[in-house]
């Protein structure tokens, strides 16, 4: 065995043939390439490395006078899944070929081939490998400093949001949060909270358009007993259970102008009261807020108090929407594949590249959370080992996007009116299912979007079989 490189950072590749001038050969030109390179000349041994090396990449031959180069394989990545696997071939059928990809390889290349092929081949291998690296270091860095483990992202504008969060999380300076409805709203506020001074205390979230004004007021400031009808005990509201640590008020535009004027006056005074009571009780919380409007065009409309935008607003955080940061997306869709497929014992799942693809190519009006839900259902509907094709993947998925939305289709064999019939039946059930997304199944808000009445959606749900939740899904 042989070793040419020490460098920590470089990528390793362990070269495992018996033609000894091809594995020197080999070596040679990827040590000049900067790559970490060892070499070993039967399977059993090249094992032994795996163990004790982990190399990021193997270059093997398929035939080695030991051991089954698919053995090999089928070995190598029982020992180190993350490996990659470029099999050497004299026989470049198309049947051994394939068989080698099933089996786990990544790549595979035909002798004889020239100092060019191997290094376009390793270095192809060796960009997934630093891909690789790049998300579990920045996955490591998140779930430390940020505690972003459910974000995952190497596009700009997402680093953007992790650099300002990073800087103000230590801080006690309020944040609001605008996105759309699947963004990660909550898990920004929550690494606001994990890397503040106030992260041994209480991380408190509420959704102010989950519940009606009289029991929000309830829930933020409590109640004493006898205070209302139900009031049969008295009730520290979410500010006194949070003292000292961090609330969340998700949807700060969905409240009344009324509640938001009393919420001003708290973050204010640092005080609060009651319902039912005639003392003030002083609160030291910092206060997180989100919305899934535009900030500002939700003061012009009347939704939101442009004194209580201010105090709140002190660090904007504006999340991107998945469409537009889709270089994400292939990533994010194998973090989930592969934290479902441990949950669900489905190990070894593995996207195809026409699948990922289509992933990418997918509007995701639902966003992270869209995608988090549609990799769960594929997983679960997969066998373990599985590679995940186009077909596998759900219908709405293949549905050409025009301007945003999906297209509807339609069948010209046909008679009219059946055709329409059909096509409206698609439109109204994709209507529905993005609009309650976007409200997060709230039925009200959703009614008031699209100008009808909330039994007009309940019909809708009824005729199509779907719970308003589901079809926020």
């Amino acid at each position: 065995m042989s070793e040419s490189s020490t460098t920590e950072s470089a990528i390793s590749v362990l070269i495992c043939d018996d033609e000894e001038l091809l594995v020197k050969s080999c070596g040679q030109i990827l040590s000049s390439e900067g790559y970490t390179v060892f070499t070993e000349g039967r399977g059993k041994n090249a094992l032994e490395n795996v163990r004790r090396h982990r190399p990021d990449i193997v270059l093997t031959d398929l035939m080695l006078p030991d051991m089954d180069g698919l053995t090999l394989l089928k070995e190598i990545k029982k020992l180190a899944p993350e490996t990659l696997v470029v099999m050497i071939t004299g026989f470049a059928t198309v049947d051994s070929s394939v068989e080698a990809i099933r089996a786990g390889a990544y790549d595979y290349i035909p002798k004889p081939f020239t100092a060019t092929q191997l290094r376009i081949l390793i270095g192809r291998a060796g960009q997934q490998v630093q891909l690789v690296r790049d998300n579990a270091q920045l996955r490591d860095q998140l779930k430390k400093h940020y505690s972003f483990e459910n974000i995952i992202g190497t596009s700009d504008s997402i680093q953007k949001v992790f650099s300002v969060v990073s800087r103000v999380a230590p801080t006690d300076a309020s944040v609001f949060i605008s996105g759309e409805s699947g963004t990660g709203k909550e898990l920004i506020a929550r690494a606001c909270h994990t890397n503040s001074r106030r992260s041994d205390r209480q991380f408190m979230a509420i959704n102010c358009a989950a519940l009606p004004d009289n029991l929000l007021e309830s829930e933020l400031f409590g109640h004493e007993k006898g205070a209302f009808t139900d009031a049969r005990e008295t009730k520290r509201g979410l500010f006194e259970v949070a003292s000292g640590g961090t609330l969340f008020l998700d949807e700060i535009s969905e409240m009344s102008m009324d509640l938001q004027a009393k919420l001003l006056r708290v973050l204010q005074e640092r005080r609060i009261r009651r319902l039912g009571s005639e003392s003030e009780i002083p609160i030291d919380v910092r206060v997180v807020s989100a919305t899934n409007r535009d900030p500002e065009q939700a003061v012009r409309d009347g939704n939101l108090r442009q004194d209580l935008l201010y105090r709140l607003n002190v660090v904007p955080v504006k999340l991107p929407p998945l469409r537009q940061r889709r270089e994400d997306i292939p990533a994010l869709a194998q973090h989930y594949l592969k934290r479902y497929g441990n949950d669900y014992d489905r190990g070894n799942l593995r996207f195809t590249p026409e699948a990922l693809r289509v992933l990418s190519d997918y509007h995701w009006p639902g966003n992270v959370r869209e995608l988090q839900n549609m990799v769960e259902r594929i997983v679960s509907l997969c066998l373990p080992g599985q590679e995940i094709t186009v077909e596998d993947l759900p219908e709405e998925l293949s549905m050409r996007p025009v301007n945003g939305r999906s297209a509807i289709s339609y069948s010209a064999d046909l008679p009219f009116h059946e055709a329409k019939n059909n096509a409206i039946t698609v439109f109204e059930k994709e209507y529905l299912r993005d609009l309650l997304r976007r409200h997060s199944g709230n039925i009200s808000q959703a009614a008031r979007t699209a100008g009808i009445d909330r039994k007009t959606i309940h019909r809708m749900l009824t005729k199509y079989d779907l719970e308003g939740r589901e079809a926020a899904w």
